[in-house]
């Protein structure tokens, strides 16, 4: 679990290197709906869990990288 918004997740997916587009699709909705998450709008619950998700993973994903 994060303290963190869905926004400030979004931003650093991206930053990792993610399109808009990359994370739309292993979320499981629209580019626009990822667009309009980025600038704050509300999303639906789902939505941001498996954004969630995702960022917990990549972020376990680079502790592992940076470990070995």
């Amino acid at each position: 679990m994060t303290d963190m918004t869905i926004q400030e997740m979004l931003a650093k997916l991206l930053l990792s290197g993610m399109s808009q587009r990359d994370i739309a699709q292993k979320v499981g909705t629209t580019q626009p709906t990822i667009n309009r998450a980025t600038k704050g709008s509300d999303i639906r619950y789902v939505t941001g869990k498996a954004i969630e998700c995702l960022y917990l993973q990549m972020t376990d994903a680079a502790d592992i990288e940076s470990a070995a």
